[in-house]
């Protein structure tokens, strides 16, 4: 897996550009946050042992517990932290960035361009993720939106 540091080297050395390196961490780490969120805790996975989440329902609520793990990733997020989507899929991170930076300069036409890579990588490695791990399995009755 790629560091974060290692995905800011590459996308400098390719696409140079005035923005901090500081800044592109904070991007990623959204980036990284939402792949989790998105595609990672939805499935079973065994990426490592403590991210397993449990789902139980609280009073009328569906409640994600057991993340640790991800929240723990998130939380040192900095320049040495290896990033959770493997080779080849982690072209998306340089995607992500073109789009940001792009979002940043108002330039629309490289931001579309960059948005349809970024989301046609990101849609790449979700399909992998479906074909590679289980989806959870939630019972019915916990979509009941009812306190019984």
């Amino acid at each position: 897996m790629s560091t974060v540091a290692e995905i800011i080297s590459q996308y400098n050395a390719e696409r140079p550009n005035q923005v901090e390196d500081q800044v592109k961490v904070l991007w990623l780490r959204k980036c990284e946050r939402m792949i989790i969120n998105e595609i990672l805790m939805s499935h079973e996975h065994d990426l490592e042992s403590e991210t397993r989440v449990e789902l139980k329902v609280v009073g009328s609520h569906l409640v994600v517990t057991g993340a640790g793990s991800f929240e723990a990733h998130i939380d040192s997020f900095d320049m040495d932290t290896p990033l959770l989507v493997p080779e080849p899929y982690d072209d998306l991170y340089l995607y992500y960035l073109d789009q940001r930076i792009a979002l940043n300069n108002n330039d629309k036409t490289r931001y579309n361009t960059a948005a349809a890579q970024y989301n046609n990588a990101l849609l790449t490695y979700q399909q992998y993720v479906n074909r590679t791990y289980v989806t959870k399995k939630i019972p019915k009755k916990l979509l009941n939106h009812t306190n019984i």
